[in-house]
């Protein structure tokens, strides 16, 4: 099931029409909403976002979906990478989670900017290595992926 809805995924986005610069762009903008809390509203910010930066629209909402379900991953990762920039190595280290475990051990503010922080540093690292692979597959490997994934039919071939 997963692996036909990636594929589902790859071939709508290898079929999109578009620089290749403005493709990749929109689609690793699209991926990088998902380290921030959006609170529901997901897909318009990431075309919105999409928008902003000039990019794809379509590849920033289909970035979206396709890294949607890796949203827990995402903000368990936002609070390691916050706590390494503002925790104290002498100090406990697990302060991200004592808002968790015992939410009066501090205040609100050092949870969110532990978790922004993270969330910020996340989404350039991730959103750069999205934005090169994806530049990179539609470049040069655009035709050859698309038809492999449809499995070579005429019909399928994007039109140059």
């Amino acid at each position: 099931m997963i692996k036909r809805r990636l594929k589902y995924i790859l071939i709508r986005f290898m079929r999109l029409r578009g620089a290749p610069g403005k493709l990749a762009l929109g689609f690793a903008v699209g991926a990088c909403i998902n380290f921030f809390p959006t609170f529901g509203l997901g897909i318009p910010v990431a075309g919105l976002a999409a928008g902003i930066v000039f990019a794809n629209v379509p590849a920033g909402l289909l970035g979206d979906i396709t890294f949607k379900p890796l949203f827990p991953v995402f903000f368990y990762f936002n609070f390691l990478t916050g706590s390494f920039f503002w925790t104290n190595p002498e100090q406990d280290s697990g302060i991200a989670w004592d808002g968790f475990l015992y939410p009066g051990a501090f205040n609100f503010g050092d949870f969110g900017r532990i978790f922004f922080t993270g969330a910020l540093v996340n989404s350039i690292i991730l959103g750069a290595i999205i934005y090169v692979t994806m530049f990179f597959l539609m470049e040069h490997y655009r035709p050859i992926l698309l038809r492999r994934l449809t499995g070579g039919n005429r019909r399928n071939r994007i039109c140059a």
